[in-house]
């Protein structure tokens, strides 16, 4: 039978050593990065912090270095090799979260995520390059589908494993145990990571980088630009609730560690939920990314309404975030895969990924703080308000995006 289907087409021998490096670099990434947010209640009272808008600058550190960071790791990742770009970013970000677990003072720990956030940035992009270089066709789009997985297991294993490290040992193992892995898996890389094949053709323009001639095409200029607000917005409310989602729950007071754990359980699954409903609307869209980021927004733009008038119920709120989560889960791999990957004939899938993963991030820098403020008081009522608003200009600006994507790829196919 002839296989079909985004999923129907078999990994040669090398693609699927691929899959498994690629898989394991970026989940190895998350739990190095994912930690901070069940350690924040934890390190906030070993600094004797009583709010949340002053800690809520350590993870606002990473956001800001990891998004500027993005734009130089684009660049360079289109140009160079990702076996020793990514070896370095994983094994120092390794390096930064034991330094961490021993930190003690509040700027020790802002300088060290901010450095964190450098070393991270050096991975998405150039992992987004290594897979355009050895897949194509169905194929790509299989891996593509594999690597939008990172997000979910990864912030799974993440949340749990840090939840259960946190209560029988403390906040400080929460990095260094995951950091040992991460570091271990660094240096598999190194070693199983063998010279790129060639670059497969999509057109006329393939031995360089072509992304600065593309702001000469017709609708360019107006497709990117709503490209990075739709991912500067995304970034706002997937941090907000990302970061914030386990302050939360300990808040209210009112969760033991098996409701916790049982809350931690439920957000992947509610996530990979996310990932097949994008699956789902991309496939009834033809494949078409900017019409299932349309939707995928306009769906959260409805929840977090819903949450913003329960959220005087606390098993409400909690509902309502969580499928908010599964819905930014689902819309970010088409942001910073699917996306990239519309401009693979310009060789710059790249540079296209680190820009809209520094969009995105830069959002997240944003976020970080205000929703500390916004929350002070463990009141996540005007949190959710805000969420209502920013996705109510997304979902207008995603809409604009839809049409000027389709122009510019119409005058230019």
């Amino acid at each position: 039978m002839k296989e079909t289907g985004v999923f129907g087409s078999k990994f040669t021998p090398r693609q699927k050593l691929i899959a498994f490096l690629c898989f394991g670099a970026y989940l190895s990434a998350y739990l190095i990065r994912v930690n901070i947010s069940i350690a924040l209640p934890d390190i906030s009272k070993f600094l004797g912090n009583s709010d949340n808008s002053s800690i809520g600058y350590i993870p606002g550190a990473f956001f800001w270095t990891y998004a500027l960071g993005q734009l130089i790791s684009g660049w360079v990742g289109d140009r160079v090799s990702p076996r020793y770009m990514i070896f370095i970013g994983l094994s120092s970000s390794a390096l930064i979260n034991i330094l961490f677990s021993f930190a003690s003072s509040f700027p020790v720990m802002v300088i060290l995520w901010a450095m964190n956030g450098v070393f991270q940035s050096m991975l998405w992009a150039p992992i987004m390059k290594t897979i355009v270089l050895n897949f194509d066709g169905i194929r790509l789009g299989k891996m593509t589908f594999l690597m939008s997985m990172t997000l979910v297991v990864g912030y799974s294993l993440s949340w749990s494993a840090s939840t259960i490290i946190k209560t029988f040992l403390n906040w400080h193992y929460v990095f260094l145990i995951p950091a040992l892995f991460s570091g271990f898996f660094s240096v598999i890389w190194l070693i199983f990571y063998k010279k790129e094949q060639k670059i497969p053709t999509f057109g006329k323009n393939t031995l360089t980088s072509n992304f600065r001639s593309l702001f000469s095409m017709k609708y360019f200029p107006v497709t990117v630009i709503l490209m990075l607000v739709v991912g500067l917005f995304h970034g706002i409310i997937k941090e907000s609730i990302n970061t914030w989602l386990p302050t939360m729950m300990e808040s209210f007071g009112s969760f033991s560690l098996s409701s916790t754990l049982g809350v931690l359980v439920v957000v992947p699954v509610v996530n990979f939920i996310g990932i097949v409903l994008m699956r789902t609307i991309m496939s009834r869209g033809k494949l078409n990314s900017f019409y299932t980021i349309f939707i995928l927004l306009l769906i959260s733009l409805g929840i977090s309404l819903l949450a913003s008038f329960l959220s005087f119920s606390t098993v409400a709120l909690i509902v309502m975030t969580v499928a908010l989560s599964g819905l930014t889960f689902a819309s970010n791999p088409v942001l910073t895969a699917f996306f990239p990957i519309e401009f693979a004939k310009w060789n710059c899938v790249s540079t296209v990924a680190g820009t809209v993963d520094c969009i995105i991030y830069l959002g997240a820098a944003l976020s970080s703080p205000l929703t500390g403020f916004l929350a002070n008081g463990s009141d996540w009522s005007r949190v959710t308000v805000m969420w209502s608003v920013v996705l109510f200009i997304a979902v207008i600006a995603s809409a604009i995006l839809k049409k000027a994507s389709s122009a510019f790829f119409k005058a230019n196919s």
